[in-house]
Order: structure tokens, then C-alpha cells, then sequence
């Protein structure tokens, strides 16, 4: 399924046919897709389609709503870093999930509940043998691609069923979205010999010629191999996979007669992979790079690259994370500097810095030296220019946290413009009372702060943002008025499935008949369906399965499939598996649906709790970006 061309925002009526890849929109860059009724207009993304306009809007679409600047898109960033927040799996139980406790820590006020996640038999005896079959009997792109990137996820083998050299073979495809689709499959797979083979690739060498039957390795290919390493790297405790791919990935950087920016920003995204620094382990690695990539950044090498080098502090931000080592301190002084220089650097780079800036520096009551970082990001929200490097400091500040950030918000709030600044200050403030929350602790300045704005907002831009930030509080006592914002505002596909987002966060099972009667009137209304279903599954509600496996057999609408997929696949219970491998084998539906199947598939089989490329799209610098990365249809982060 390459790739799902904003397969969460899509509107009913799109005329123009999507793909099946299991992917679904992140955002680009400029221009962004929005929901149905964002503000804005324009024209098409790059590869995507013009459709007919949202019926009613005045403005053209792409299928998958109207088209806005980034800047004012708080949505783009909420997309880009919701699934931590709303993904219900848990990693550590294999039978029950409902909770996002594998990242923000158990609530003790909110129950687990009984979804079933699928057990080894069901992968290895069930999925993985129907996505096989179907792998080798379809030779359609959308077939093809969704089936790679299902078996990636799972990294499993059956019985009499080897599943890389499946993946492998097609490298050599004539079609390039799935040769570079099984490229990134294989990284997926996070086998250690596939290295070699991704090695091979990245550097176009003759065994990476010979793999993908091509002289040379296309930019391209070459791009999605570099995702692949530092993914595989990332998955992998093996400190020689990690050094081997970092021994391939530097020396690309260096040469001067690389062309392809593409693979110049691949090469560095790939780079801040290496290491986790939430995992024991490797830190000599993770500093080496880090130190590297911060002196080639600092390099003069032209006003026209600084578009690449901007990708390098986030990947510095990814490989250090917080801390107060000599590297750090260095790091953080000079992005604090950067962002409030008189002789200012390009947008991208200011953005970067910012986000940089939220990654690596401390509150102040834990470290008073960091006040700094978090004054030079409150002066570029007051006085910068770019409205993305401004909308990234408020999001930085939220990502430090502490006191002296918190009160700094709540004054800001009300002096933001309604419908441009109020969206990123609410929604800074819901991520920075996220910690408390996932402690079963609500901070209540921020919460009740929200829930009084909440009904003021107007604005739709706001009234969406302010109704994720308060979920994200866990405020329990909000819920009434959530729910009554939500039914005043159902008409609006949009807002209300910001509003099943809110709701489902704050995790009380109360709701999800309410949710589930939304789900019901959506059948039409792809985005409101995806975001009830996500909503339901995160709060446990057993029959959300059956009702959307119903829907999935029903539909005829490529908009409606596709949302229907991606949120089977969210939910991930293993009750689904037995119907869905029956409609892998329908030779009645078309090929495009069975793709869906496949992506649903697959999605209930990941090895993973939250998707693929959240270490690439979480904190990602969306303003600068490439093809390969994210164009709203081809890129890494626009494939789920």
C-alpha cells in the first residue's frame, strides 16, 4: 500500500485513487493537507493528485481536505507526535493492552482493560502465511507494498516460510515504490546480516548493484537503504551493527560531489537513529556522532544546504537526549544562541535549533544553567518571525516542562492571537501536564486553565487544539464538558475527531458508548470513523473490532477502506485476524482493498507498540524536508 496518500484526512468524495501502502498522513512541508475544513487553500502537494473541493468548502483538495501553510497547522505537529500518547497497546503484556503506560507510565486511576493482542501462533500460523500467499500470487504495486511493509512490522518467519529472502527478491522489482519499499521492509525485518545487504545499497557499491539489478544505485533507493540502516541500528543492541552503520553512513555525508539532497538528509536523520539514549549502552557511539554531526553542521558550506543541515540538531537531540555532559552544555548554548541571533540563519535552521533546544535541555528547578535554553525559546515565540520556529519554541517548552515553563504559558495563553497562537500555547501546555498525568496525577493549574478556554475558543483552529490538550491532562472531571463540546461540534468532520481524541485520552471507559455511536453515523466521514475507532480501542471497548470488520466488508469507498484499516490495525486485537485473513483470500474485492487487508494485517502483527517511524517523526523538523522523508505521499514519515 505506497503509500497512502493522507489516508487519515481523506475526504469521502475523493475521486482520485489512493494507494494501500498501510500508510497515512504525517504532513510535509510547504504545502501541508489538512482535515476536511482546516483553514487555507493552494494548490496540490507534490505527489498527489488534484480531486474535486470538500462539497460546500470553496477550495481545492487533493482528497484529502483543504491545503495550509505549516505554520498555522497545529495539526501537522499533533499528527507527527500523537502515537505515544494515543496508542493503547502495551508492549510489555501479551494478551491484554489499553493503556499508554509503556511510555508515559501507568495511571493509577484508569483500569486495564481486555483487548487482545495476537500471540506468537497467531503470527507465525495465520498472518504471516496469508501475507505471504498474497505477496507472491499479486503482482500489483499496491499488493506488493502493503505485504512488505506488513511482514517488516511483524519480522517473523512461519513455518517453511523465510521471510527475508520474500523481501529481499523484491529489491530487484521493476517498480520503484516497491523496490524501495522492500529495502525499507528489510531494515524493518531487524535481521543483523541484513545490514550488509543495506551497507551494499546505501553506498552503491557492486553487491548493491547486483541486489537491486541496477548500476548505479539509484538516489532514491540509496535514500530509503539509509532509513533502513539507522532503523535496523536503532531496533539493535548489537553494537557492531550500530558501528557498522554508522562506518557506512558518515563518509557519505563528506563527499562534496553528492548531489542528492535526499540522501545527504536521509544520512543524517539515519545518523541521530544509532543510539537510544533512553537505552543502556552505547554512549561512546551516540557522542562520537553527535560530535561529528554538531561540527559538520557548524560548517560554512552555503546558504543553500542549510536546508540539509538543519535535519542535523534534531538527530543530535535524538542520539544525546537530556543531560548535562560537557556536549550538552555545548549543544545547548550554541542552539540557545542560534535562535536569537542578530545575523539570523534560515528557517529551517532556527526551527531545528528550537526543537533541538526541547530535547536536550532540563526544566530550571532541575538545572538553573538551563534557564537559558528556555528564555531564548520564550523570546523567539515573542519576537521571532518564522511562525513555525515560533510554534516549535512554545512546543519545546513544553517538552522541558517544570514550574517556571508552565506559569510562563498560562500568561502567554490568553495574549495569543485565537486562531493562530492559542492552538500551539494550549497545546504546549497539554504535553507539558502529559508527565503528571501518566503519574495519576493531574495538574490541576493547567487542566482547569483549559477547561475554562475551552468553551471561549470559537475558533475551530483552537477548539481542536485546546480538546487534545486537555485529554492530555487526564482531567477525569472534564469529561462532561468534552462530550458535550463533542455532540455540538459533530457536524464538523474535523473538529469532532480532535474531540474523540480528547475524550479517549482522558480514559474513562464511560465514554466509549458515546464514541461508538459517533463511529456508527461515520461511514461516510473517513477522518471522524478513524479518530472514534483510535478513541474506542484506546479506551478498550470490545465491540469497536467488530463494528469497523463489519464496515470493512461493506465499504466501497477506497477513503473509508483506508481509515477503516488504519484503525483495525491501531486497535491490534487479534479477534480481527480470522475475518481479514479471509478477505486476504477474496478474490471478489478488489486489489486495492485487499492491499487494505494486507496493511490491517500487519498492523495487528507489529512486533512494535507504536508505529515504525516514530523515531524518525516524533520531534521531526517537518519544515525542511525532502521527498524521501515526507511529501504527504512517498516519504518515511508519511507511511504508517
Amino acid at each position: 500500500m505506497n503509500r497512502l496518500v493522507a489516508a487519515l484526512f481523506v475526504v469521502a468524495s475523493a475521486a482520485a485513487p489512493l494507494s494501500a501502502h498501510g500508510g497515512y498522513y504525517r504532513g510535509p512541508g510547504t504545502p501541508v493537507v489538512l482535515p476536511p475544513g482546516s483553514p487555507g487553500g493552494g494548490g496540490p502537494p507534490r505527489g498527489g493528485p488534484a480531486v474535486p473541493a470538500t462539497p460546500g468548502s470553496g477550495t481545492p483538495t487533493t482528497g484529502a481536505g483543504p491545503i495550509v501553510a505549516e505554520e498555522v497547522a497545529w495539526q501537522v505537529w499533533w499528527e507527527h507526535n500523537k502515537d505515544p500518547f494515543v496508542q493503547q497497546r502495551h508492549a510489555g503484556d501479551p494478551t491484554t493492552t489499553g493503556s499508554d503506560d509503556f511510555y508515559l507510565g501507568m495511571r493509577r486511576n484508569q483500569p486495564r482493560v481486555a483487548t487482545l493482542l495476537p500471540t506468537e501462533d497467531d503470527l507465525k500460523g495465520r498472518i504471516v502465511p496469508a501475507l505471504a500467499a498474497l505477496l507472491e500470487k499479486e503482482r500489483n504495486r499496491d499488493v506488493q507494498t502493503a505485504c512488505l511493509m506488513a511482514l517488516g512490522k511483524i519480522g517473523l518467519d512461519a513455518n517453511g516460510i523465510a521471510v527475508e529472502p520474500l523481501v529481499r527478491a523484491r529489491i530487484a522489482r521493476d517498480d520503484q515504490e516497491v523496490r524501495e519499499t522492500a529495502v525499507l521492509a528489510l531494515g524493518l525485518l531487524g535481521r543483523p546480516n541484513a545490514a550488509k545487504t543495506l551497507v551494499a545499497l546505501v553506498r552503491d557499491d557492486v553487491e548493491g548493484r547486483k541486489v537491486c539489478d541496477r548500476d548505479p544505485v539509484d538516489p532514491r533507493t540509496r535514500s530509503f537503504a539509509a532509513y533502513a540502516l539507522g532503523l535496523l541500528a536503532h531496533r539493535s543492541d548489537d553494537g557492531a551493527v550500530k558501528q557498522a552503520a554508522h562506518d557506512a553512513l558518515w563518509p557519505i555525508l563528506q563527499d562534496k560531489d553528492l548531489a542528492s539532497r535526499d540522501l545527504r538528509v536521509a544520512v543524517v536523520n539515519a545518523l541521530g537513529l544509532l543510539c537510544d539514549p533512553a537505552r543502556p549502552g552505547h554512549k561512546r557511539l551516540a557522542w562520537l556522532t553527535a560530535e561529528e554531526l554538531l561540527e559538520w553542521y557548524q560548517r560554512d558550506l552555503g546558504r543553500g544546504a542549510e536546508a540539509i543541515q538543519a535535519h542535523a540538531p534534531v538527530a543530535i537531540g535524538r542520539l544525546l537526549g537530556r543531560g548535562d555532559s560537557a556536549l550538552h552544555r555545548r549543544a545547548k548554548d550554541h542552539f540557545a544562541t542560534v535562535l536569537n541571533a542578530e545575523n539570523k540563519r534560515s528557517n529551517a535552521i532556527l526551527q531545528s535549533a528550537a526543537i533541538a533546544l526541547g530535547k536536550l535541555a532540563q526544566p530550571q528547578e532541575v538545572r538553573i544553567e538551563d534557564a537559558v535554553a528556555s528564555r531564548a525559546l520564550q523570546i523567539h515565540w515573542e519576537k521571532g518571525r518564522d511562525r513555525l520556529a515560533r510554534a516549535f519554541a512554545v512546543m519545546a517548552l513544553g517538552r522541558i516542562g517544570g514550574d517556571a515553563n508552565r506559569a510562563w504559558l498560562l500568561a502567554a495563553l490568553p495574549r495569543g492571537n485565537k486562531a493562530t497562537e492559542r492552538p500551539w500555547l494550549a497545546l504546549a501546555l497539554g504535553l507539558l501536564a502529559a508527565p503528571a498525568a501518566a503519574r495519576g496525577e493531574v495538574d490541576l493549574a493547567v487542566a482547569e486553565r483549559l477547561a475554562i478556554d475551552l468553551p471561549e475558543a470559537r475558533k475551530p483552529e483552537a477548539m481542536g487544539a485546546y480538546a487534545v490538550a486537555l485529554g492530555l491532562t487526564g482531567h477525569q472531571p472534564a469529561l462532561p464538558l468534552l462530550l458535550k463540546q463533542l455532540r455540538e461540534v459533530e457536524s464538523d468532520e474535523t473538529l469532532a475527531g480532535y474531540h474523540c481524541i480528547g475524550v479517549a485520552l482522558l480514559g474513562d471507559a464511560t465514554a466509549a458508548p458515546v464514541l461508538g455511536e459517533i463511529l456508527d453515523r461515520s461511514k461516510r466521514r473517513p477522518f471522524l470513523l478513524l479518530q472514534a475507532a483510535v478513541g474506542l480501542g484506546r479506551l478498550g471497548d470490545r465491540d469497536a473490532n467488530d463494528r469497523l470488520l463489519a464496515m470493512l466488508k461493506d465499504s466501497d469507498s477506497v477513503a473509508v477502506l483506508s481509515a477503516l484499516a488504519n484503525a483495525i490495525a491501531q486497535i491490534g486485537d487479534r479477534r480481527a485476524i480470522e475475518p481479514l485473513v479471509a478477505l486476504s483470500k477474496d478474490e471478489e474485492l478488489t486489489k486495492l482493498a485487499r492491499a487494505f487487508v494486507a496493511a490491517a494485517l500487519g498492523g495487528i502483527g507489529d512486533a512494535s507498540p507504536v508505529p515504525w517511524n516514530v523515531p524518525l517523526s516524533r520531534d521531526a523538523n517537518y519544515g525542511a524536508p525532502v521527498d524521501t522523508l515526507s511529501n504527504g505521499a512517498t516519504g518515511v514519515l508519511d507511511i504508517l
